[in-house]
């Protein structure tokens, strides 16, 4: 795991928290996040400090998705504060009937000087549903709940009027949308709306957007801008807040892909042994069948991960079921020879074998190709963001 943490001298550049909608089995399992921040100091005409990090570490599994993140900000200009404020997020997603369905809970911490706010405390959770789905380029969640919140006020600096404290109980309600222009580049857009239960008048609402520029597998570009509003906020604090920021974003558990599958499989999967590098290293170039057959017989049947299942057929054939045939597939699939001059052979010898599997809708229009390696008993999907082990049941 690796850390970053970026010194600027001008204008804090600083990203609070990733607003995409998390979807399951968009990241490998296991751990993964982001870390981002800056500091400024000045000296002499202009007597100045800034710090500004944040953070989110992220833990997946195929049906379980949780997430803690948080930033801090505390500026001085001339030793006057100028910003002070912390917030803590801590989210955990779990999957119901299939993946359009998710429960959801959730508590938070925030505390902000120049909103007279002391502490604010929240613990709820509700129910999350996938609206539309069109793989990478358009994702679209709603969300309903409830949460309990606990508020804490601190005296106002200017008027030394402190509000009474309060405990609410308010309806917490999104919508959210993701989409992808070529691989670069991601728009987010979240926008939340949450009133009280016994008094739909005194309302909070947000709105964020946010465009990311992937400049490296770990490097991002973000801007991101945020509208708030409180319908009836402390004494002499404003209704509305916009806030604009610029930032550089490292993020770690998101290296090299070909490099996070090879260290997996090498590491995690066994019976799979004296690995050609040019098996893996593969291009669509069919061997000929007659060359392959002997291993048809073998790769035929039945393989399982988890709620997956592939139904493979002799004939080049067959079909994918996820949990118990909600969602079905079918298939079409070949065993691959590798880019060199003694392809055939090596399909033939190698006892570890590429096999690209190619995807049909309903009315048979092609769709997605994965690649698996295959060896024996193990096969291991390489599409996607995570490895996938199969066995024979």
């Amino acid at each position: 795991m690796r850390f970053l943490f970026f010194l600027l001298f001008s204008t804090s550049l600083f990203a609070i928290v990733d607003i995409a909608p998390v979807d399951f089995k968009e990241s490998e399992d296991g751990f993964s996040g982001s870390l981002f921040g800056a500091y400024e100091l000045k000296r002499g005409n202009t007597d100045k400090n800034e710090l500004d990090v944040g953070g989110r570490i992220q833990y997946d599994t195929d049906e379980t998705i949780t997430w803690l993140q948080g930033e801090m900000e505390k500026d001085k200009v001339r030793n006057v504060d100028t910003d002070d404020n912390a917030f803590l997020h801590l989210r955990h997603v779990h999957q119901l009937y299939n993946p359009f369905w998710a429960w959801e809970a959730f508590t938070q911490y925030k505390t902000d000087k120049f909103k007279n706010l002391s502490d604010r405390v929240l613990l709820g959770g509700g129910i999350r549903y996938k609206l539309l789905d069109t793989g990478d380029y358009n994702k679209v969640f709603i969300g309903l709940g409830f949460y309990d919140e606990e508020v804490k006020y601190t005296e106002d600096s200017d008027t030394g009027v402190k509000d009474p404290n309060e405990n609410n109980v308010r309806i917490n309600s999104y919508i959210s949308y993701k989409t992808k222009f070529q691989n670069n580049l991601e728009l987010s857009l979240l926008s939340y709306f949450q009133p009280k239960v016994d008094d739909n008048k005194d309302y909070m609402a947000a709105t964020t957007a946010e465009l990311i520029i992937h400049l490296t597998k770990v490097f991002d570009l973000s801007y991101k801008i945020e509208f708030d509003y409180d319908s009836d906020p402390p004494t002499d604090v404003k209704k509305e807040d916009i806030d604009q920021r610029l930032s550089f974003i490292y993020r770690f558990g998101k290296d090299d892909p070909f490099s996070t599958y090879a260290h997996t499989f090498l590491t995690s999967t066994a019976g799979l042994e004296d690995i050609n590098t040019s098996a893996i290293i593969a291009v669509e170039v069919e061997t000929d069948i007659e060359d392959i057959k002997d291993f048809r017989d073998t790769f035929a049947g039945i393989w399982t991960f988890g709620k997956e299942v592939f139904h493979i057929d002799l004939d080049g054939k067959g079909v994918y079921r996820y949990d118990k045939g909600i969602y079905t597939e079918k298939l079409s699939w070949k065993l691959i020879s590798t880019d060199t001059q003694e392809g055939a052979q090596v399909a033939k010898d190698q006892s570890t074998k590429l096999v690209i599997i190619r995807f049909e809708d309903e009315e048979g229009r092609p769709g997605r190709v994965e690649n698996y390696l295959w060896s024996e008993s193990t096969l291991v999907g390489l599409s996607g963001s995570a490895v996938r082990l199969f066995k024979r049941p």
